[in-house]
């Protein structure tokens, strides 16, 4: 058989196999969950961004996009994506959500109904994190990048360990205000209170026209709080 023969024979061979789609590098989960007997929602992401916010109806709608990038473990391979699934779980009136896998950077929107829930809690390594839909008790702590809480109602906590907070809500709702910065700039609106700045930062320990205990509090990066009317 010639060379040119066999090249033919295998190009034809080769011909006959079954293609093999690279695996996806991104890929979107999307849940409709239930919310009878949800009063409670913890989010916890290692690495990307993360959106609480008011929806429509009465499930609550979780939606994540996944998408594999090294972010720890060096040695490791990058998952297979199209194998990571949501985690979903309760833990008594409490919904949990998470992604069980490393070297993931996770984009999650989730939309809730529109009631009062007793608490919020977003727990995010590194990335962007905003919580809009209220709650009685909300928390939102980033290792690294931007927090921004938006509720007229509720006690609110906002920690960032690099990076910036922005912390709005209404002056009715508002108790005791502290924000405080070790590195960077503060700003403060609508809070009565003396704003002490020091050579690198500020802190505030202000009060509103209500009951519910707000905090902000950065290690380095900028904080912002706002007081409406």
């Amino acid at each position: 058989m010639t060379t040119l023969s066999r090249i033919t024979l295998v190009s034809a061979l080769l011909a006959l196999l079954p293609a093999v789609a690279p695996a996806a590098d991104k890929v979107t989960r999307t849940r409709m969950l239930a919310s009878d007997g949800i009063n409670a929602i913890l989010i916890q992401a290692r690495v990307g961004s993360v959106r609480l916010e008011p929806g429509e109806g009465n499930a609550i709608e979780a939606k994540v996009t996944l998408e594999a990038k090294r972010n720890s473990d060096p040695v490791s391979d990058l998952p297979d994506v199209t194998k990571v699934q949501m985690s979903a779980t309760t833990r008594g009136d409490q919904l949990r959500l998470g992604v069980d896998e490393k070297n993931i950077e996770e984009h999650w929107i989730v939309r809730v109904p529109k009631r009062m829930f007793s608490e919020f809690e977003v727990k995010l390594g590194v990335g962007q994190g905003a919580i809009t839909a209220p709650a009685r008790r909300i928390t939102l702590d980033i290792g690294v990048g931007d927090a921004k809480v938006d509720s007229a109602t509720g006690a609110i906590t906002v920690r960032v360990g690099t990076g910036n907070a922005e912390l709005r809500t209404a002056r009715a709702n508002a108790g005791a205000v502290e924000a405080t910065t070790g590195v960077g700039g503060l700003t403060v609106k609508g809070v009565d209170g003396k704003v002490e700045r020091h050579m690198v930062g500020g802190s505030i320990d202000g009060k509103g026209r209500g009951r519910e205990p707000i905090e902000a509090k950065v290690g380095v990066g900028d904080v912002t709080v706002t007081l409406t009317e």
